[in-house]
């Protein structure tokens, strides 16, 4: 069966073959009117110069016209056959490039075939392989919750366990710390009674004590109020009999002086403080008079010493 452009190629070629008959017997039939020989008119005649050549007969060259138009046919029929085997050629190099393509394609397809059936198979043993590893991990998982559930109930009767040791511990530590506290009661009512006796004993040797060291402070402090008394009345004694007074004084005078001394009695310094009603002459007098005493005396009275003392210095007249 004859391919549509194996068939399309012959019909081009048998009408290029008639055209080319068609041709040739145009060709022809204009050499023959040519030759054919016409009645002349009847006209004036006119004078013409016609120069002769002699063709030969024209029945000679009839032949060889169509000789000529037979082989321009027959090139024409060969050139067509050679067009139409080009194009058989043409067509058959198109076929079994169309042919080569379609084995290619179908090679390409099976190819990509095996592709996606290599593909599926890989993602099924790659399904497999997931559906293995997660079975494998809830199976790991549910060994490992298993596990760890019994570790559970382990440290829960454990705890339970140590939780009634510790009950009982407690229980044995409380009847001995109650038998512990009887026992302490005890010796402490025996300790209560007997330390109320001493307490008693102590605390009528205590006030006795008390008493004795009170008479003894309150004597010794009436001594040392006498020896104060007794120190400043010395301080007081010493500075009026190195007084100068002066003329301005009157009598009635009562003045507080304040002296600072050095551990040995020696003076550093004296003030009049108030209240003092002397007038200026009589106030620098008294300063003069302690700082011409130079030193108080300080043998005797060491209980009632002190740095810095203040005294009274009076004139009555």
């Amino acid at each position: 069966m004859l391919s549509p452009q194996r068939k399309q190629a012959i019909k081009d070629g048998l009408a290029a073959f008639g055209l080319a008959i068609a041709v040739h017997l145009g060709f022809v039939l204009i050499l023959v009117v040519g030759t054919w020989q016409w009645e002349p008119f009847e006209h004036k005649p006119v004078p013409v110069r016609v120069t002769l050549v002699d063709r030969g007969p024209t029945a000679v060259e009839q032949p060889e016209a169509v000789d000529d138009a037979m082989e321009a046919a027959e090139r024409e029929r060969q050139r067509q056959e050679e067009l139409e085997r080009q194009r058989e050629e043409e067509a058959e190099r198109q076929r079994q490039a169309e042919l080569e393509q379609q084995r290619e394609e179908e090679e390409a397809e099976r190819r990509r075939q095996e592709q996606l059936e290599q593909q599926r198979r890989e993602e099924e043993q790659r399904r497999q392989e997931e559906a293995e590893r997660r079975r494998q991990e809830d199976e790991e998982a549910r060994r490992q919750a298993e596990e760890e559930q019994r570790q559970l109930e382990r440290e829960r009767r454990e705890r339970e366990e140590a939780r009634e040791r510790e009950l009982e511990e407690l229980r044995r530590q409380r009847e001995q710390a109650q038998s512990e506290r009887e026992e302490q009661q005890r010796r402490l009512d025996e300790l209560s009674e007997r330390r109320e006796r001493e307490a008693e004993e102590q605390a009528a040797e205590e006030e006795a004590e008390r008493l004795r060291l009170a008479e003894e402070q309150a004597a010794a402090d009436a001594r040392r109020a006498t020896l104060r008394e007794e120190y400043i009345a010395t301080l007081r004694e010493l500075v009026r009999r190195s007084w100068l007074r002066p003329p301005t004084t009157q009598p009635g005078v009562r003045c507080n002086v304040r002296v600072l001394q050095a551990p040995n009695g020696g003076i550093i310094d004296a003030t009049i403080v108030s209240p003092c009603n002397a007038d200026d002459a009589t106030r620098r007098s008294i300063i003069a008079a302690v700082n011409r005493v130079g030193e108080f005396p300080t043998q005797g009275y060491e209980d009632v010493f002190e740095r810095q003392i203040t005294f009274e210095f009076y004139y009555d007249g």
